[in-house]
């Protein structure tokens, strides 16, 4: 475990003097985490109580202003990042919410899609500032801050309450100290020693609760977008599937039997510009296996020695049969 000096408090007891200085504190911003002094620990020597009292009061009020400037100092980067995201958030989603209005005020015609007034724009501010609101969640930026200031300000009361008990207790010891005058003081810096730990100990659970929570929602919201993912992958696959598969063309051709022998006949023209002539011997024509897509039908025939013509445009749909009628 790494060590940090100890931090000389503004205030030593009455009628004293500390058989030991403290150095300044180490810089807030290269401490990552709170670390209590190995050397500074106080021992009791009954040969000395005032210099013992000294040590004990330096110990505990190093310790605790150790802790109040960790938490001023680190809330500077979760109170930087949570106004930034929070201004963003406010800026996108006011663009998104005017950007129709202004749109329609000016007006002018746009290229495709760059309208104002495209509803995707205000959908990618408002998206865009939902994710930042996830980020700051996530990373716990404006809750951090909040626990780091509360926290701190709490230490800070503890602190306050310490330095006048003891200047109480320390007057009712009188000069001449005694077993029954150093108790009450030790058992006062042992619970305000114990009273900031536990307030550095609840800051970590509630870290360590709403950290949990996160990244229990954070799976839960994950596993949701991966199953709706897969799902409408499945449906496009299907959808695809079924858009494949071949349709038909079931061709009526009403007295047939006005045509020459051999003259009738079916010009079936793709989109692509393919075609296929087939004869038609009955009054019927079929065609399986057809792609789907647009299609022209021309009928050709010849009728009491004259040419006859028709044209039908149909669409053939995926595992459907199309069903026109011509009439000779």
């Amino acid at each position: 475990m790494s060590s940090q000096p100890p931090i000389t408090p503004s205030v030593t007891p009455q009628g004293s003097t500390p058989t030991s200085q403290g150095n300044p504190p180490p810089s807030p911003q290269n401490a990552k985490n709170i670390y209590a002094d190995e050397r500074a620990i106080p021992d009791w020597d009954p040969a000395q109580p005032e210099q013992s009292l000294d040590q004990i009061y330096l110990y505990v009020l190093n310790e605790a202003a150790k802790s109040i400037h960790w938490y001023w100092a680190n809330k500077g980067s979760k109170a930087f990042w949570s106004r930034l995201i929070r201004f963003v958030v406010w800026a996108l989603a006011a663009v998104g919410g005017l950007m129709p209005i202004v749109g329609s005020l000016l007006a002018r015609p746009q290229p495709q899609g760059s309208s104002l007034t495209n509803g995707l724009w205000p959908s990618l501010f408002l998206g865009v500032a939902a994710a930042l609101l996830g980020l700051d969640k996530g990373f716990g930026f404006s809750s951090g801050w909040a626990r780091y200031v509360l926290t701190a300000t709490n230490i800070r009361k503890s602190l306050e309450e310490f330095r006048l008990d003891w200047t109480v207790l320390r007057a009712k010891a009188g000069s001449q100290l005694t077993p029954e005058g150093v108790a009450p003081l030790i058992e006062r810096a042992r619970q305000f020693r114990s009273d900031i730990e536990s307030l550095v100990l609840q800051e970590t659970k509630d870290w360590v609760t709403e950290f949990q929570s996160t990244m229990a929602q954070m799976e839960k919201d994950v596993a949701a977008q991966v199953s709706n993912l897969k799902a409408q992958v499945d449906k496009t696959i299907k959808e695809r599937e079924a858009a494949s598969q071949p349709g038909a063309i079931q061709l009526t051709i009403v007295n047939s039997a006005k045509a020459a022998a051999g003259s009738l006949k079916v010009t079936l023209l793709d989109s692509k510009g393919q075609s296929q002539q087939e004869l038609v011997t009955g009054a019927t024509w079929p065609k399986i296996n057809v792609a789907p897509g647009q299609y022209q039908l021309t009928i050709e025939a010849t009728i009491n020695g004259q040419p006859f013509v028709d044209h039908k445009v149909l669409t053939v749909e995926s595992g459907k049969m199309a069903t026109p009628q011509v009439t000779l």
